[in-house]
């Protein structure tokens, strides 16, 4: 494996290597660290719709199975599932708070009093996007039902104390199942906007980072090195895979607001992603 991606110390001592249990393994995000984090540790994956070896069936809305799960004698849960495309969460706030919030109340009530650890991952989108960059201390503010729905998830641990959660920005890279970033180049043509910045990060560099942090609680921002538009991001993946795809820049949008500009920075680790230039080497690798 290339260490670029591998936080000092990696792999962390054996006495940090708990059972998991990945809700959301089958996706784009929950793939990647499937991938990671199976080699060194005890994990029990799930996936919803597409049947996969080793990954167990869960839908999010069947609140027995899923309490049932959880109550497993884990030592950490983490949560990579829900409806994550922000057309879909706009156009069915209900479904949106039926995956993205229910499921982390019934997942605190099935652990609550047992020594499990909730691991959420979150979104930049819980921001609007006003500022610079955002670190842990700045104040949330979504401006679409997905940040909406990513803020009461993360109200909900806070209030209960002694979780964590985990906000991560756009993720580029290859899944091993899903890939919903490729697919974003799989046609003669793709629009990209101009008008959106972000500091994505690279979806190998997750698995690392995430078994740096989880002995943390609270929040903690794991963003990308490299701040540039989203058209950038993707003319510069079409030039290092040599996609035929033409990219073609854009501003605005339909389906629903987003914010301009989303940096993550952290003021409690000194994690980042790797650079765009190391990591879509590893990529065409």
């Amino acid at each position: 494996m290339n260490p670029f991606w591998q936080p000092s110390g990696w792999p962390p001592p054996s006495d940090s290597r708990p059972r998991i249990l990945l809700l959301g393994a089958s996706g784009f995000v929950g793939g990647g660290l499937w991938t990671s984090l199976t080699p060194r540790h005890e994990v029990v994956g799930t996936y919803a719709t597409r049947p996969l070896p080793g990954l167990v069936r869960l839908d999010l809305r069947d609140e027995p199975r899923l309490a049932a799960l959880a109550a497993g004698g884990f030592d950490l849960i983490v949560h990579a599932a829900g409806l994550v495309p922000l057309e879909a969460a706009e156009a069915d706030p209900a479904l949106a708070h039926r995956l993205n919030v229910r499921p982390v109340e019934v997942l605190l009530d099935a652990v609550r009093g047992s020594a499990t650890k909730l691991l959420l991952l979150s979104s930049d989108n819980v921001f609007d996007g006003t500022r610079s960059r955002y670190t842990e201390d700045d104040p949330r503010s979504p401006v679409n039902v997905y940040g909406r729905t990513k803020t009461a998830a993360e109200d909900l641990l806070l209030a209960e104390g002694g979780h964590l959660i985990v906000r991560i920005p756009l993720v580029f890279g290859r899944g091993p199942w899903a890939n919903t970033f490729l697919d974003r180049l799989a046609g003669p043509t793709t629009a990209a906007r101009t008008d959106l910045v972000c500091a994505p990060v690279y979806l190998p560099s997750i698995g690392p980072a995430l078994a740096r942090l989880w002995d943390r609680t609270g929040v903690v921002h794991y963003g990308g090195a490299d701040v540039l538009t989203r058209f950038a991001l993707m003319s510069a993946v079409r030039r290092a895979l040599r996609l035929p795809t033409r990219v073609v820049p854009t501003e605005g949008g339909s389906g629903c607001r987003r914010p301009p500009r989303l940096v993550l920075r952290s003021t409690r680790h000194t994690l980042l992603g790797p650079g765009l230039d190391e990591a879509l080497a590893h990529l065409a690798a």
